[in-house]
């Protein structure tokens, strides 16, 4: 039996983070990879926020050399498609005005593939002084008196210590702690995309400096489109509740588009790879430790509940089970009850805050891009009624206006209970007691003076006119 302060399940981003923490804190760890090197049986590609680069230093080392699929990109486009699976418009968004730091003004995403990036935040923690054991598969967890103090190998090798697991949505330490069985149906998606090769320089010179797509649709659900250095994935996903067909059904239908094709056409973009994976996307994360044992990442089910981007609040999740490992075996307790200090820890941090509003930010997404025929079949044509409807020459402006008001009026009977059902309890949960502001005009005008200011400016103006 090998014994260990610490021993990690997983050497993704998750698990190397806690590595490479347990490691600077003077923990003997190990961190087990069922590959023959970390990424190398992970399924895609993804994008790093800005976020990583203010909240963890070593971002700052990333660099082409080291990941050379690693691409920058400031714009993202949306791509709205109607129910005869035609782009009826698209939209390019870029960080605004009111971003507050580098390098959020700079890029949305810098997107790599996991086979580069995994391998490169692993060295950190080899180099911090953790023990990286490849190529071995963890089957089953080590207990003593029905409490979990390791885990075993296919080899029946045994490895003593603190455990967390980082091992991905279907988490074995999960399943056999007995902290759960399975995700439910409602908490989970699955996920096919295809994998492009393109070459660079098409990809700089047709897409610029655009990161990423979505493509919103009445025929499929929402779809993203991720650029490389020399690449980019299509892919699409679901809660496991939602699928009627065969997720790759609804995959072609996006590949298939006319515009999609033309896209193809013009990157000259060759098909590289088929990826699949399950990646839980639910409120709220739950059952996060027992005694001995925690959970992180995909495996704790921290999956950010909008968009479901994992890398960022795994990492957050792992530096959080390092120091609370770290504080257990100082104290001699590693108890379930000592370590709800690992919730408390991850709630104080910008992932915890996010799932202040998760319940809500999952509700709202679950039922616009996620719901193509209840919600985008109205929703696609009613943004383009309003964005395309007033730019064309059949009328004159002002008529053109009115019959897109006219228009609008349609959409009513399915607007006004969306919003009443999603979008109000998320701003109630947002704004909180600022929330009447928005339905008492005097107060609103108070609690912002510079709305005051700017109406009255704007009549100073009309009088100075009028003289």
């Amino acid at each position: 039996m090998k014994k260990y302060d610490v021993v990690i399940v997983g050497a993704g981003p998750g698990g190397s983070t806690a590595a490479k923490e347990c490691a600077e804190r003077g923990l003997k760890t190990v961190f087990i990879e069922r590959g023959r090197k970390p990424g190398e049986k992970n399924s895609s590609g993804c994008g790093l926020g800005p976020r990583m680069w203010r909240d963890f230093d070593i971002m700052k080392e990333l660099t082409p050399e080291r990941c050379p699929s690693m691409r920058a990109g400031a714009a993202a486009r949306n791509y709205f498609v109607n129910s005869e699976g035609v782009v009826a418009g698209f939209v390019m968004s870029r960080p605004t005005e009111s971003v507050s730091y580098e390098p959020a003004k700079s890029f949305i995403t810098m997107n790599i593939y996991r086979s580069e990036f995994d391998l490169w935040i692993a060295q950190f923690a080899v180099d911090a002084g953790a023990e990286l054991k490849t190529s071995t598969l963890v089957q089953g967890l080590l207990k003593e008196k029905g409490k979990v103090v390791g885990v075993i190998d296919e080899k029946g090798e045994k490895y003593r210590g603190f455990v967390i697991g980082a091992d991905g949505a279907m988490s074995m330490v999960a399943r056999q702690s007995g902290l759960r069985e399975r995700w439910q149906q409602g908490q989970v998606t699955i996920i096919p995309q295809y994998d492009f090769a393109v070459s660079p320089s098409k990809i700089d010179d047709i897409m610029g400096d655009e990161a990423l797509a979505v493509w919103w649709s009445a025929i499929f659900p929402a779809a993203y489109q991720v650029f490389f250095h020399d690449g980019f994935h299509i892919g699409l996903g679901n809660w496991m509740t939602w699928w009627d067909k065969n997720p790759m059904h609804y995959l072609n239908k996006v590949v298939n588009l006319t515009y999609f094709q033309r896209l193809v056409r013009v990157l000259d973009a060759k098909p590289r790879e088929f990826h699949a994976h399950l990646l839980p996307w639910q409120a709220a994360p739950h059952d996060t430790h027992t005694d001995n044992v925690i959970l992180i990442g995909d495996a704790g089910g921290f999956p950010c509940p909008l968009e479901a981007e994992g890398i960022y609040p795994a990492m957050v999740t792992g530096r959080a089970a390092a120091e609370v490992a770290a504080e257990a075996i100082s104290e001699g307790d590693s108890s379930a009850a000592f370590l709800d200090l690992f919730d408390e820890k991850w709630q104080r941090t910008s992932v915890g805050e996010e799932f202040k509003t998760g319940a809500e930010l999952a509700s709202i997404w679950k039922a616009l891009p996620f719901s193509p025929r209840q919600t985008m079949s109205w929703f696609v044509p009613m943004i383009m009624e309003v964005l395309g409807g007033i730019i064309d020459w059949s009328e004159p402006h002002a008529r053109r206006v009115r019959q897109v008001m006219s228009r609008l009026k349609f959409y009513l009977p399915s607007l006004v209970p969306f919003i009443m059902k999603q979008v109000v309890p998320l701003l109630s949960k947002i704004l909180g007691d600022k929330m009447e502001l928005l339905a008492n005009p005097q107060k609103l005008l108070a609690s912002m003076p510079e709305l005051g200011e700017a109406i009255a400016a704007a009549f100073k103006e009309d009088d100075k006119e009028e003289r």
